[in-house]
């Protein structure tokens, strides 16, 4: 057997890692050898006797490049002291001089020089790129990822939005169906389409937390939050170009602040804004945002129900969205009393049987605003109050005047007598087993009432604050949803914004609070559509205290402890005033008469009666049906249910972790645990916090938030495949079959659009593989082996009798990828004609119509209709220049 001879300055590639390049021999001892690879920036060891490395040595007849550029052909070949010398047109080359940008990165290359993989890579890679053409065409692309209920006027709105260029909306649905959700949705899909790149989130400064939380577990989309610590004193420097996701308060935009003049200048794509009825809450803060739209070029504002501030506040949000169309207030006013004929019009049409769509397109205002109400969506749960008057000393009701002042200074001793300690305690053996969400307006509250409840007897609690990590929360939140898990969960305020506890059906409120949309927001957290039981709603409060007045106000008075209600922000600002009076009444040692207290419940119900009849007049009929239409937002579940259905993703990331020395081991039918066997490689992408026990199953990823929920467009499974894709694997493979003698060759050609992906192409022309397979015959017998049937008559085979017959390597192979080539081109013309079509049919009907709507309803942008027409004809120029490349061969020899 020849032993080799190792020398420095020696060419090798590494049969296991081809993607590091040409390596170079640097030194050697007995045992081993160490290898340069200057091209990715690695060295690697070997032992001598093991190496699984190959020379690199060509022969007469190959081209090489020399360090200078040039360019020779080998005459001959000669060694000497280890180095191989090219006899080229009468010059003498050393290796040593040759280019280390003489890779093998071509799949024909490797081919050639024996460098083939394994077989079952190679049909990894057809199957990735086959999967990933079909999602990225899918309907479903950028919907799938939320860890979401499949709620029907949700994806209608995120789909009618996200269709729109640039969309300028307002998303107002009643409390309680989703707005957030709705704006995320929306947000995650344009990112995941590269419809948008930057995006900025501002909201009040109580629900910044809640967003964070609800696009990082829901979406899986993570958020820098932009806050008083951020740096913006250096006029040179932008901090706000550091992340291209943020949250910011809106304190920190109101007033002459750095942070805003920054801001204006940072290029969002898309901005979005909470609570959008307070808009002109602060003074010179609407201009702000006046400007900050100029400068943004997609805007969505949420606001529970539009018009509760009043018309002026309304219509400067909606001159906010389009100051053309919206440039009047009385003109508005004026146009706005013509809503209700047609509300009328679209009853009429509706009675006969007949569709309003075209109706409502042309006159309603649904172009701008979505509501939806539950009255028109339904799926609620009853709500069942239960008011507990406690009696309590006076030692303890002062003590609960200087709660409702400084709750963050209540203590566990204070409260282990406090008789709503000892109802909790009551009703949580009464219910047994059933499980109680406990919400208070502090963290510290929270801590003493945790620890306050075990002077009464052992149950099993859980907290969740603020103090504590994101981590902690999730197991928490976990603990508590496992139906062997703690009865009850003690939540501070926190607690009310952005989890869902569907799963429970008592809420106790240990205190309330003053505004009534954070009593809503508390109580939104079980009254959610999906909740599937009657939920009961548990009210304690100590006789003749402040929160007795509250209980009776909220109960008798505003009724919203039985009933969703509109408006509030306008109700709370109209009795403000009057429940303070009363409040502080009491706790200065006074008792409020019966009649006082009763006037002031008339008067709020009397409120509240006005407000819902002024709420639920013409106009909100034509938003409510342009708000959500049955047949598309069907059509668009059921497509992310056949997805979410479909076993494809789950057989692909098994086999390519398993590619990567990942163990998947089924914990149950739906969850599995993920573990390396070996360290992965640095550039590896990093595994999620959670992905350590995953899903692919959307219920299991609802009910248990602290895993993974694996989907089409979750980032980690996009990477991992970019990852395998991009890092050469599968992409040159030999094989063997039974049969009569002869060769095939299986290629995989690539058809895509360079330079398109803004323009969201890949919806009508993704990256699409062409496969063809010939055999050395030239006949194209692509549909005679599809790739089902062929993969189970392959077995594996030494790549090395390639590089050993000069008749293969110099007229075989090169013939038979010509074959290939020219089927793959005839498809790819075919392939490139239908998309173009599609999309002229596509985006020309909808061109077509918001032209015709154009001439009724000015409602339609001149923006939108010449940026469709622009996105037309980029989009027509792009995929003329789509173009073909080898991605992928295989060689099987038949014997």
């Amino acid at each position: 057997m020849h032993t080799p001879i190792f020398a420095p300055g020696q060419r090798y590639v590494s049969e296991a890692e081809p993607e590091l390049g040409i390596g170079i021999l640097i030194s050697q001892d007995k045992r081993s050898i160490n290898l340069h690879f200057p091209g990715s920036e690695s060295t690697r060891c070997y032992s001598k006797g093991s190496a699984p490395i190959q020379r690199v040595a060509h022969k007469p007849g190959d081209t090489l490049r020399t360090e200078d550029g040039k360019e020779w052909v080998v005459d001959g070949v000669q060694e000497e002291d280890g180095l191989l010398t090219y006899a080229c047109q009468g010059q003498e080359i050393v290796e040593t001089t040759l280019s280390l940008d003489m890779g093998f990165s071509l799949p024909q290359e490797k081919l050639m020089a024996g460098l083939a993989g394994e077989s079952k890579a190679f049909g990894l890679r057809r199957d990735i790129l086959e999967a990933r053409a079909r999602q990225q065409k899918s309907p479903t692309r950028g919907f799938l990822g939320g860890r979401l209920d499949l709620i029907p006027h949700q994806y209608y709105i995120a789909g009618e939005v996200c269709g729109r260029h640039a969309p300028r909306v307002m998303l107002s649905d009643e409390t309680g169906l989703g707005k957030t959700i709705e704006a995320c949705l929306i947000a995650h899909h344009l990112l995941v389409t590269h419809q948008i790149s930057r995006i900025l989130i501002i909201v009040p400064d109580a629900l910044v937390h809640q967003w964070f939380v609800e696009l990082y577990r829901k979406f899986n989309l993570s958020f820098h939050i932009f806050n008083q610590e951020t740096p913006c004193t250096d006029p040179n420097e932008n901090p706000f170009f550091d992340a291209q996701h943020g949250i910011i308060a809106q304190s920190l935009l109101q007033g002459d602040t750095p942070h805003g003049a920054q801001i204006l200048t940072a290029g969002w794509d898309l901005v979005i804004m909470d609570e959008a009825h307070h808009i002109l809450d602060h003074q010179g803060f609407y201009l702000y945002m006046q400007a900050l739209a100029r400068e943004t070029q997609g805007l969505l504002l949420l606001s529970a129900t539009p018009e509760q501030m009043g018309v002026e506040p309304h219509f400067a949000q909606l001159s906010l969205l389009d100051p053309d169309r919206y440039y009047d207030l009385d003109a508005y006013v004026k146009e706005s009393k013509t809503y209700g004929e047609t509300a009328r019009q679209v009853e009429a049409l509706m009675e006969d049987g007949e569709d309003p769509s075209l109706l409502l397109d042309a006159y309603g205002p649904g172009r701008v605003i979505f509501r939806n109400t539950r009255a028109a969506i339904q799926g609620f749960p009853v709500r069942l109050p239960q008011l507990l008057p406690l009696e309590g000393s006076p030692a303890q009701r002062k003590a609960l005047a200087k709660e409702f002042h400084a709750p963050e200074k209540v203590t566990a001793k204070s409260l282990e007598k406090d008789p709503r300690t000892a109802c909790l305690w009551e009703l949580s053996k009464t219910i047994a087993p059933e499980k109680i969400l406990v919400i208070c307006s502090t963290k510290e509250k929270a801590a003493a009432l945790d620890q306050a409840l075990e002077a009464h007897g052992s149950i099993e609690t859980a907290r969740f604050d603020e103090t504590m990590t994101l981590m902690q929360r999730d197991r928490a939140a976990a603990w508590f949803a496992r139906e062997d898990g703690a009865r009850l969960l003690i939540c501070s305020e926190i607690g009310s914004e952005g989890r869902n506890f569907q799963f429970v059906h008592h809420l106790f409120l240990f205190d309330l609070p003053l505004n009534p949309e954070l009593l809503e927001q508390r109580i939104g957290r079980v009254d959610r559509i999906g909740q599937k039981h009657d939920i009961h709603i548990h009210v304690p409060f100590v006789k003749d205290s402040a929160q007795e007045i509250l209980a009776r106000w909220y109960h008798d008075g505003v009724d919203l402890f039985r009933h969703n209600v509109n408006g509030l922000h306008a109700l709370f600002t109209a009795f403000h005033d009057r429940i303070t009076q009363a409040i502080d009444q009491v706790q200065a040692g006074k008792s409020i008469s019966p009649k006082a207290l009763d006037e002031l419940i008339d008067h709020t119900r009397s409120h509240c009666r006005k407000l819902d009849k002024e709420l639920g007049r013409g106009k909100n009929i034509l938003l409510e049906l342009n708000s959500f239409k049955e047949e598309p937002a069907r059509n668009l579940i059921q497509a992310i249910r056949d997805r979410d259905a479909h076993a494809e993703l789950k057989e692909i990331m098994t086999r390519v972790m398993d590619h990567y020395l990942f163990s998947l081991d089924a914990v149950d039918e739906h969850l599995h645990g993920l573990t390396a066997e070996t360290t992965p490689d640095d550039a590896f992408p990093a595994l999620p916090q959670n992905a350590r026990v995953f899903t692919f199953d959307r219920a299991t990823a609802i009910a248990r938030e602290d895993i993974a929920f694996f989907n089409w467009d979750h980032p980690f499974v996009s990477q991992v495949m970019e990852f395998y894709l991009t890092h050469g694997s599968g992409d040159c493979a030999v094989a063997r079959m039974d049969g009569e003698p002869g060769v095939f060759m299986e290629a995989i050609f690539l058809m895509d659009i360079p330079g398109a992906q803004d323009l969201n192409a890949d919806r009508f022309l993704p990256a699409t593989p062409v496969r063809v397979v010939v055999d050395h015959l030239g006949r194209n017998l692509s549909d005679a082996l599809p790739p089902q049937d062929l993969e189970p008559k392959l077995s594996p085979d030494n790549p090395a009798w390639v590089k050993q017959m000069f008749e293969v390597t110099r007229e075989l192979i090169p013939d038979l990828l010509d074959n290939c080539k020219a089927l793959a081109q005839n498809r790819a013309a075919e392939l490139k004609t239908t998309a173009i079509q599609e999309m002229e049919q596509t985006l020309g009907t909808e061109l077509k119509r918001l032209v015709t709507l154009k001439e009724k309803n000015p409602n339609i942008r001149d923006e939108e209709i010449q940026s469709m027409a622009e996105q037309w004809q980029a989009l027509k120029e792009k995929m003329d220049q789509a173009d073909l490349r080898l991605d992928s061969l295989r060689l099987i020899r038949c014997e």
